[in-house]
């Protein structure tokens, strides 16, 4: 190749790699213009995800304070960026790219929490410490007794459930609000199968002992006060020396379980689910791509429940089982493994003997008629486990018209009590539960609103809830606001 050659052939080369930088700076700017013009779709932009299993974020409302303080500006960002269209499309992708790095049949994902230690205290020490406190409550709760006694002479009673709610209605176009998701700590992910890690969180601990002590103090002989805590899978299939060799900072659920149970007062009855869970880890009794437990694990709470109220619970093979299969729950959704998608979970229900419609009123006000076990099916493969009691609303309720026996059930409740209020309804004439997460209202004066209401002999309050939710301050907070 001579020199003119050469020149000739370096001035083409120039003039092709010219031409390919215009066009890709085109490219760029037209789907930097592209994705522009649809994060500015506003009417396309989802206000859940699927994925997620959670309300998006909202455009702010504008208020003078929050120009000022900047926190308007930074709320429209963040609403510009968690609700972009084809949110879930792009994060599947995205989850579809990490899983091309290689096969792992064990990871640690999302490990966002930090532990105290879970201190070590016998029932005798806290009934000694709880002196002090239980005499002030009780002066506290004279003047409650002359203001509630003032009160009920002049409103007596009815003799109807107490709730203050629109009257029900069948609507057979009704959608199922999506299931309000649970934070997780962290995942750790086994082959098919997640473990929740569980991070003990002392100031939590406190706010829920304490809220859980003075509700049971201030229904004293008036209402029994019961409590059940639900461990996650991982306390009884991961050894406490993989959970150290994993996160440090992961605590063992039955020293945190035995922390609650021994700070509770004389008056909190206290039901023990973790050795009979324990006792059936051979059995199908928590999900594997999910955090909560089966309709069979809340069973064998029921199981327990029974013995502790003195009632004789129901032989399995007296329900009617549905199963819905194809279920891959919160573990599937945070770590989106493979093998999870792969072999999802089914889901197994067992319908109530003697009443099966139930009332929820959602975060909407809307207030409908449900079935207690509710047909899934055609429900996305996240969403199945809301055949239990409607998922997480915000208050729910029975009125079993097969029942006469004058009792009434409180529950103040999270998720895993969804897969438990089925078996409850064959013993209650009443039952309410509220979701501390969604519920506004004041659950204390709702409780003292039933503890006098004719009709109702026996009041029974249950704070059913899973160790890893009450250990989040900012839920406990929000618990013990709404049992004031």
């Amino acid at each position: 190749m001579d020199k003119k050659e050469k020149e000739e052939f370096m001035k083409q080369k120039r003039a092709a790699y010219k031409k390919a930088r215009t066009f890709g700076l085109f490219l760029f700017i037209a789907v930097m213009a592209f994705c522009c013009i649809l994060g500015l779709m506003i009417p396309v932009r989802p206000k859940e995800s699927v994925l997620e299993k959670r309300e998006l974020a909202k455009f702010p409302q504008f208020t003078v304070s929050g120009v000022l303080d900047g926190s308007y500006f930074s709320d429209i960002s963040t609403w510009y960026s968690d609700s972009y269209p084809l949110r879930d499309v792009w994060m599947s992708g995205s989850n579809a790219m990490k899983k091309l790095y290689g096969i792992k049949t064990k990871q640690i994902v999302s490990n966002k929490g930090t532990a105290d230690e879970i201190p070590v205290v016998t029932k005798k020490e806290n009934e000694e410490t709880s002196e002090a406190v239980t005499e002030e409550s009780e002066q506290e709760s004279v003047q409650t007794e002359v203001t509630t006694a003032a009160q009920t002479e002049s409103t007596p009673a009815k003799a109807t459930a107490p709730a203050q709610i629109v009257l029900p209605t069948d609507d057979p176009s009704y959608s199922l609000p999506a299931i309000t998701g649970q934070t997780l700590n962290g995942v750790y992910v086994e082959g098919d199968t997640g473990y929740g890690m569980y991070f003990f969180n002392q100031q939590a601990a406190t706010t829920y002992i304490d809220m859980v002590n003075r509700t049971a103090d201030t229904f004293a002989g008036t209402a029994n006060v019961y409590t059940m805590l639900v461990p996650n899978s991982e306390a009884f299939y991961l050894t406490d020396e993989e959970r150290a060799q994993l996160e440090p900072d992961w605590r063992n659920e039955k020293a945190a379980t035995d922390y609650y149970v021994a700070s509770f007062n004389s008056n909190v009855k206290n039901i023990d689910i973790y050795d009979v869970l324990a006792s059936h880890t051979d059995e199908y009794i928590y999900f594997r791509t999910d955090h909560h437990w089966t309709g069979l694990g809340a069973y064998y709470a029921y199981n327990a429940w029974a013995q502790e109220k003195g009632v004789d619970a129901h032989a399995l093979e007296e329900y009617e089982q549905v199963t819905f299969p194809g279920f891959t729950g919160s573990y599937y959704t945070e770590t989106q493994a493979a093998a999870m998608e792969a072999n999802p979970d089914t889901v197994i229900a067992y319908k109530p003997l003697t009443c099966d419609r139930m009332t929820f009123t959602d975060t909407d006000g809307n207030t409908l008629n449900w079935p207690i076990i509710n047909d899934v099916s055609g429900y996305r493969s996240t969403q199945k486990y809301s055949c239990f009691a409607a998922g997480d609303q915000p208050f729910s309720y029975i009125e079993n018209p097969n029942v006469a026996n004058g009792q009434a059930c409180i529950l103040v409740k999270e998720s895993y009590a969804d897969a438990f209020v089925p078996y409850l309804t064959d013993h209650y004439q009443f039952i309410y539960w509220f979701d501390y997460r969604e519920y506004n209202g004041n659950i204390t004066e709702y409780i003292r609103t039933v503890t006098q209401t004719e009709g109702i002999n026996t009041v029974d309050i249950m704070f059913l809830n899973g160790l890893d939710p009450i250990s989040s301050i900012e839920s406990m907070n929000r618990l013990n606001s709404l049992m004031q």
